[in-house]
Protein backbone atom coordinates (compact mmCIF):
# COMPACT_ATOMS: atom_id res chain seq x y z
CA UNK A 1 0.00 0.00 0.00
CA UNK A 2 1.36 3.06 -1.07
CA UNK A 3 2.61 5.49 1.92
CA UNK A 4 0.17 8.55 1.98
CA UNK A 5 2.07 12.51 2.70
CA UNK A 6 0.41 15.16 4.12
CA UNK A 7 0.80 17.88 2.20
CA UNK A 8 0.54 21.54 3.23
CA UNK A 9 0.52 24.75 1.57
CA UNK A 10 0.08 28.68 3.53
CA UNK A 11 0.46 31.95 2.28
CA UNK A 12 1.61 34.43 4.68
CA UNK A 13 -1.03 37.72 5.08
CA UNK A 14 0.59 40.87 3.35
CA UNK A 15 -0.19 44.46 4.12
CA UNK A 16 0.17 47.43 1.63
CA UNK A 17 0.87 50.66 2.28
CA UNK A 18 0.34 54.19 0.44
CA UNK A 19 1.36 57.14 1.79
CA UNK A 20 1.27 60.62 0.23
CA UNK A 21 3.74 63.58 1.54
CA UNK A 22 1.72 66.86 2.38
CA UNK A 23 3.03 70.34 -0.19
CA UNK A 24 2.55 73.49 0.69
CA UNK A 25 2.71 75.81 -2.27
CA UNK A 26 3.06 79.66 -1.49
CA UNK A 27 4.22 82.34 -4.22
CA UNK A 28 3.49 85.49 -4.28
CA UNK A 29 0.99 87.08 -7.44
CA UNK A 30 3.05 89.82 -9.50
CA UNK A 31 1.31 92.90 -9.70
CA UNK A 32 -0.38 93.26 -13.05
CA UNK A 33 0.07 96.64 -14.66
CA UNK A 34 -2.07 98.14 -17.68
CA UNK A 35 -2.55 101.43 -18.97
CA UNK A 36 -5.27 103.72 -20.97
CA UNK A 37 -3.37 106.07 -23.40
CA UNK A 38 -4.94 109.01 -25.38
CA UNK A 39 -2.70 110.19 -27.85
CA UNK A 40 -2.27 113.82 -27.94
CA UNK A 41 -3.35 115.54 -31.87
CA UNK A 42 -3.23 118.93 -32.67
CA UNK A 43 -6.60 118.70 -34.36
CA UNK A 44 -5.22 121.77 -36.50
CA UNK A 45 -5.98 122.59 -39.96
CA UNK A 46 -5.61 126.15 -42.17
CA UNK A 47 -8.42 127.58 -44.18
CA UNK A 48 -7.43 128.20 -47.87
CA UNK A 49 -7.01 132.21 -48.79
CA UNK A 50 -9.42 133.57 -51.22
CA UNK A 51 -8.88 135.93 -53.87
CA UNK A 52 -12.14 137.09 -55.62
CA UNK A 53 -11.11 140.08 -58.33
CA UNK A 54 -14.50 141.84 -59.89
CA UNK A 55 -13.38 142.96 -63.10
CA UNK A 56 -17.03 143.68 -64.50
CA UNK A 57 -17.52 146.95 -63.27
CA UNK A 58 -14.49 148.35 -65.28
CA UNK A 59 -15.42 146.18 -68.08
CA UNK A 60 -19.11 147.45 -68.50
CA UNK A 61 -17.66 150.69 -68.55
CA UNK A 62 -16.24 150.13 -72.02
CA UNK A 63 -18.91 148.02 -73.44
CA UNK A 64 -18.61 144.57 -72.58
CA UNK A 65 -22.02 143.78 -70.87
CA UNK A 66 -23.67 140.91 -69.61
CA UNK A 67 -26.76 139.96 -70.68
CA UNK A 68 -29.14 141.28 -68.32
CA UNK A 69 -27.42 144.60 -68.48
CA UNK A 70 -27.34 144.65 -72.36
CA UNK A 71 -31.74 144.07 -72.05
CA UNK A 72 -32.13 146.57 -69.70
CA UNK A 73 -29.84 149.29 -71.05
CA UNK A 74 -31.40 148.61 -74.78
CA UNK A 75 -34.87 148.58 -73.15
CA UNK A 76 -34.43 152.09 -71.74
CA UNK A 77 -33.02 153.24 -74.83
CA UNK A 78 -35.60 152.12 -76.85
CA UNK A 79 -37.97 153.81 -74.73
CA UNK A 80 -36.69 156.68 -74.75
CA UNK A 81 -36.34 156.48 -78.54
CA UNK A 82 -40.31 156.01 -78.70
CA UNK A 83 -40.93 159.06 -76.40
CA UNK A 84 -38.79 160.98 -78.22
CA UNK A 85 -39.97 159.95 -81.78
CA UNK A 86 -43.73 160.39 -80.29
CA UNK A 87 -42.86 163.78 -79.37
CA UNK A 88 -41.11 164.75 -82.69
CA UNK A 89 -43.79 163.67 -84.93
CA UNK A 90 -45.99 165.51 -82.39
CA UNK A 91 -43.82 168.74 -83.01
CA UNK A 92 -43.42 168.17 -86.69
CA UNK A 93 -47.30 167.81 -86.95
CA UNK A 94 -48.19 170.36 -85.25
CA UNK A 95 -45.67 172.62 -87.28
CA UNK A 96 -47.14 171.57 -90.22
CA UNK A 97 -50.70 172.34 -89.02
CA UNK A 98 -49.59 175.80 -88.07
CA UNK A 99 -46.59 176.71 -90.31
CA UNK A 100 -47.27 174.90 -93.26
CA UNK A 101 -49.93 176.57 -94.81
CA UNK A 102 -47.77 179.79 -94.47
CA UNK A 103 -45.57 181.21 -97.76
CA UNK A 104 -42.47 180.62 -98.06
CA UNK A 105 -41.86 177.90 -95.39
CA UNK A 106 -40.90 174.51 -96.17
CA UNK A 107 -41.46 172.67 -92.81
CA UNK A 108 -40.20 169.21 -93.42
CA UNK A 109 -36.92 170.44 -94.79
CA UNK A 110 -36.50 172.59 -91.30
CA UNK A 111 -37.46 169.21 -89.36
CA UNK A 112 -34.73 167.49 -91.29
CA UNK A 113 -31.86 170.40 -90.87
CA UNK A 114 -32.55 170.49 -87.21
CA UNK A 115 -32.40 167.03 -86.99
CA UNK A 116 -29.40 166.67 -88.83
CA UNK A 117 -27.78 169.49 -86.83
CA UNK A 118 -28.89 167.82 -83.64
CA UNK A 119 -26.48 164.88 -84.23
CA UNK A 120 -24.06 166.75 -85.67
CA UNK A 121 -24.10 168.40 -82.23
CA UNK A 122 -24.31 165.01 -80.50
CA UNK A 123 -21.11 163.50 -82.28
CA UNK A 124 -18.99 167.08 -81.46
CA UNK A 125 -19.48 165.86 -77.51
CA UNK A 126 -16.37 164.06 -76.67
CA UNK A 127 -17.09 162.29 -73.01
CA UNK A 128 -13.75 161.45 -71.01
CA UNK A 129 -15.18 159.32 -68.13
CA UNK A 130 -12.88 157.03 -65.48
CA UNK A 131 -12.54 153.30 -65.84
CA UNK A 132 -13.34 152.11 -62.50
CA UNK A 133 -10.99 149.79 -61.07
CA UNK A 134 -12.11 146.05 -60.39
CA UNK A 135 -12.96 145.12 -56.67
CA UNK A 136 -10.41 142.86 -55.46
CA UNK A 137 -11.77 140.72 -52.36
CA UNK A 138 -8.95 139.01 -50.42
CA UNK A 139 -9.79 136.32 -47.80
CA UNK A 140 -6.82 135.24 -45.29
CA UNK A 141 -6.23 132.25 -44.84
CA UNK A 142 -5.94 131.13 -40.66
CA UNK A 143 -5.17 128.12 -38.31
CA UNK A 144 -8.59 126.57 -36.66
CA UNK A 145 -8.86 123.74 -34.22
CA UNK A 146 -8.32 122.79 -30.98
CA UNK A 147 -5.41 120.75 -29.77
CA UNK A 148 -6.09 117.37 -27.58
CA UNK A 149 -4.08 117.16 -25.23
CA UNK A 150 -2.79 113.42 -24.50
CA UNK A 151 -3.22 111.48 -21.09
CA UNK A 152 -1.77 108.36 -19.43
CA UNK A 153 -4.47 106.25 -17.00
CA UNK A 154 -2.27 103.74 -15.18
CA UNK A 155 -4.04 100.28 -13.63
CA UNK A 156 -2.29 98.34 -11.18
CA UNK A 157 -3.66 95.40 -10.74
CA UNK A 158 -2.73 94.11 -6.75
CA UNK A 159 -3.39 91.40 -4.59
CA UNK A 160 -2.97 91.83 -0.78
CA UNK A 161 -2.86 88.24 0.02
CA UNK A 162 -0.13 85.82 -0.77
CA UNK A 163 -1.45 82.75 -2.64
CA UNK A 164 -1.04 79.62 -0.08
CA UNK A 165 -2.11 76.37 -1.31
CA UNK A 166 -1.68 73.44 1.33
CA UNK A 167 -1.99 70.00 0.45
CA UNK A 168 -2.49 66.83 3.28
CA UNK A 169 -0.53 64.41 3.50
CA UNK A 170 -1.89 61.01 4.37
CA UNK A 171 -0.93 57.37 5.16
CA UNK A 172 -2.91 54.40 3.58
CA UNK A 173 -2.83 51.00 4.40
CA UNK A 174 -4.50 47.84 3.57
CA UNK A 175 -4.42 44.17 3.23
CA UNK A 176 -2.78 43.29 0.18
CA UNK A 177 -3.35 39.50 0.60
CA UNK A 178 -4.99 37.53 2.73
CA UNK A 179 -2.99 34.68 4.50
CA UNK A 180 -3.78 31.10 4.50
CA UNK A 181 -3.52 27.38 5.15
CA UNK A 182 -4.09 24.58 2.92
CA UNK A 183 -4.23 20.73 3.69
CA UNK A 184 -4.29 17.97 1.35
CA UNK A 185 -3.24 14.27 1.52
CA UNK A 186 -1.22 12.68 -1.91
CA UNK A 187 -0.11 9.09 -2.23
CA UNK A 188 3.64 7.89 -2.69
CA UNK A 189 5.10 11.51 -2.97
CA UNK A 190 4.49 15.41 -1.73
CA UNK A 191 2.73 17.16 -4.14
CA UNK A 192 4.92 20.44 -4.62
CA UNK A 193 3.26 21.40 -7.74
CA UNK A 194 0.03 22.14 -5.92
Amino acid sequence: MPMLYLNVRHTLPMIGIQSQKNTLDSGIQQPQYDQETQNARSNLYATQPKLDIDSYPSRHSYGCTSNSDFARENMERGFEGVQEGTSKHTQMGWSLAEDGPKPGRQIAIEQIYRDMMSIADQNRVLVAQAIPDPEVHFTIGEVAGEPAVGRTTPHWNVTSRARVEYNRGNIEIYLQQKGSIRAWVSEGKYDILA
